[in-house]
Parts: structure tokens; sequence; C-alpha cells
């Protein structure tokens, strides 16, 4: 649990890094990738990786919330 505040750190970091680089993106869209206009490329040019992106995506949640008990739940039942 030491290493709590480097998350706390580290999750408004690569949200505001997103934010920042699709305002960009979002304020001059003739020169700029949006993360929706780089799917779509890519999507385009490789029709498996948007399937391989949601299967990383989904694996990542089974990982972290199969075992996922909250405190009021009732137990064996």
């Amino acid at each position: 649990m030491n290493n709590i505040y480097l998350w706390l750190i580290w999750f408004p970091l690569v949200f505001g890094s997103f934010a920042l680089f699709e305002g960009f993106a979002l304020k001059h869209p003739d020169r700029q990738w949006t993360l929706s206009r780089l799917m779509a490329y890519v999507g385009a040019k490789f029709p498996l990786s948007i399937a391989i992106l949601s299967m990383l995506f989904g694996g990542l949640l089974v990982h972290f919330y199969w075992h996922f008990c909250p405190d009021f739940a009732i137990q064996g039942g």
C-alpha cells in the first residue's frame, strides 16, 4: 500500500494528458489526430486490431473485477 500515492499522481496525469491532446486536436481538427480518427485509421488498415484491443481491455476488466466482493455482499449465497 506504499505506492498508493504514486497511483494517485499517475491517474490524473494520464487523464490530464489525454484531455490536453484531445483539446489540441479538436481545436485544430484539420491538422491533428483525435483518438477517434486514429482508431478509424488503424481499424481501416488493420481491421483485426480493434478486436485485439477490445479483448485486451476486456481481459483487464475481468482480471481486475472477477473476484470483486463488496463488504455488504452476502457470503456464500
